[in-house]
């Protein structure tokens, strides 16, 4: 018998205490609400009013013991965006600036007053776009001022311009990523390939409620599954928007059924044979999934994963 048995499988749904999500869900609005009120109150660039936005599983309700309080920090600030674009650029230029200034330099020494002025000079200009208020500010002023309003026992820290939260404060660990609102758009900061990424997760929202209706638990269920096999197997969580997309292709009849461990077993055949060309993404329905980088996973790495879960049933 393989690691995922029957008994195994259904017990992945079993539904998490609603009081235990609604104390961890207004713990975090209570903190950062009083976070944004004192950095509003030092900074013009800092609007207070900023909106917390669920983005993983519990905006799906999707809720599973390792599942992780994953929000976007909604920022009313196009300013802060353009100061860290003219960071990016301005690092890009000076990369390239340096770089030819050292192949001069080992060209032609007697020049080397002129270029170090013009390296001062780039070095000056560096400083001067940096004084300026960007998003890595204001990651930064978000861990400090956290830790204000967290206990002891917590810890705040920061990955890739994203908020970590983990400890006594919180039964699930937090991330949040603080979003830029342009419109139905947020736009989040990559700090490892520095630049922003747009999410507009209306089209999310509107075509999982449409491949959920009238199966609204089984829907869940499903996800809660794959995303306990994703974790049992890889120790890491499953991108939401992804195993979303590998729900939103499976075909009307996999459903077909009042029991989730059978429905289970149709999704998994299905997949394991799927015509992957065949399948979209769930954010938006006219692109392929391996062409939507922002699901976070690619055609070898899915497979992967298909035939890990099959060969441990």
């Amino acid at each position: 018998m393989g690691v995922f048995d029957k008994q195994t499988i259904i017990g992945f749904t079993e539904p998490i205490n609603y009081e235990i999500i609604e104390e961890n869900y207004s713990r975090l609005l209570e903190i950062l609400s009083s976070v944004m009120s004192d950095l509003s109150k030092r900074n013009a660039v800092i609007n207070p009013d900023a909106e917390v936005l669920p983005i993983n599983e519990f905006a799906s309700g999707a809720i599973t013991p390792i599942s992780n309080l994953d929000v976007f920090l909604v920022i009313k600030s196009p300013q802060i965006e353009l100061n860290t674009v003219k960071i990016t650029k301005n690092k890009f230029r000076s990369f390239w600036e340096r770089l030819k200034l050292a192949w001069k330099r080992s060209r032609i020494k007697k020049k080397r007053k002129r270029r170090n002025k013009k390296l001062n000079d780039q070095t000056t200009l560096t400083s001067q776009i940096k004084g300026k208020y960007d998003i890595n500010d204001l990651c930064l002023d978000l861990v400090n001022n956290i830790s204000n309003y967290i206990t002891p026992l917590t810890i705040v820290s920061l990955t890739n311009a994203i908020v970590n939260i983990t400890g006594d404060d919180f039964t699930f660990p937090v991330n949040i990523f603080p979003a830029i609102k342009k419109g139905n758009v947020y736009s989040v900061y990559n700090k490892i390939l520095n630049k922003f990424y747009d999410y507009d997760f209306t089209q999310r929202f509107e075509n999982l409620r449409r491949v959920a209706f009238g199966k609204e638990e089984k829907v869940l269920n499903l996800i809660k599954i794959y995303n306990m096999l994703y974790f049992n197997l890889y120790n890491k969580h499953l991108y939401q928007p992804f195993v979303e997309s590998l729900i939103y292709n499976l075909p009307e009849n996999t459903f077909d059924s009042d029991d989730i461990y059978e429905i289970f077993i149709r999704s998994i055949n299905f997949l394991n044979n799927a015509r992957w060309q065949d399948c979209v993404s769930i954010l938006d329905n006219t692109l392929p999934m391996f062409k939507d980088q922002r699901l976070n996973m690619n055609l070898y790495e899915t497979l992967d994963f298909i035939k890990n879960v099959k060969n441990n049933l």
